[in-house]
């Protein structure tokens, strides 16, 4: 079957210039590889910005950036969209300024987590991730599951470039969030979830274990399929009005 189903996986970091272009083909083909046969996955990356997203102060340096990304897949032509980064920044701005679904591969895997188990947890690159991820969380109605949020110790930037200590690290704390009472563990961050290594994790801890990769992917086919996007109620079009430069 052709594909005729076109998804946009937006990167939030300018790749090329952190990890190379190499890396940019390597997550498309492992995008590719697990979409539906009728879909094609195009990777767009930012003209700017910092490595990667790891505090508000990165959101804001790039949201502009992810905005008018969006808004230029669907001008061309794609169904769906997908913001590159657990932390789903800018998600509210896009969905106000295109029709196509736009996910949230954090929203998409923890409302996946949530039909897995009665608890959860979200095994972060750092520590400090836990305290941008709550507040947020809190506010999506998302914390009364949650057991906990723990950093594995190693930055977005090592873990994307294959530290040799992460998949020990990982497997210790996803240890320790079972501790905290998780009876599914979810991957904080789409350079961890990028390493494909869930399956192995879960069977090693032997409890679920939830890529935000594929969880934002298949959540993305399952709207093309059900003919759903976000609710214009609930994200109206901002006023039309002159932008002042």
């Amino acid at each position: 079957m052709s594909a005729h189903r076109r998804i946009a996986y937006q990167l939030v970091a300018p790749m090329e210039k952190t990890l190379g272009v190499a890396e940019i083909a390597r997550r498309r083909d492992y995008l590719q590889r697990h979409a539906a046969a009728d879909v094609e996955i195009s990777v767009r990356s930012v003209p700017s910005g910092y490595p990667s997203i790891e505090s508000e102060r990165d959101v804001v340096a790039v949201a502009a950036h992810l905005l008018r990304g969006l808004q230029q897949a669907e001008a061309g032509g794609a169904s769906a969209g997908i913001i590159g980064c657990f932390s789903d920044p800018a998600l509210d701005a896009i969905r106000e300024t295109v029709t196509m679904p736009v996910i949230g591969p954090g929203q998409s895997a923890i409302a996946l987590a949530l039909q897995l188990g009665e608890s959860y947890s979200i095994l972060s690159p750092l520590d400090r991730g836990a305290k941008r991820t709550r507040p947020r969380l809190r506010g999506q109605g998302l914390t009364d599951r949650l057991a906990s949020i723990r950093g594995v110790g190693i930055s977005v930037v090592d873990l994307a470039g294959g530290d040799n200590a992460a998949w020990d690290r990982i497997i210790a704390t996803g240890r320790r969030c079972i501790d905290d009472g998780a009876d599914v563990l979810v991957m904080g961050c789409m350079s961890m979830a990028f390493m494909g290594i869930e399956r192995e994790l879960s069977e090693r801890l032997a409890v679920p274990v939830v890529s935000p990769v594929l969880a934002a992917l298949k959540t993305a086919e399952t709207m093309l399929d059900l003919r759903l996007s976000h609710s214009r109620t609930a994200w109206p079009s901002p006023p039309d009005k002159a932008y002042l430069a």
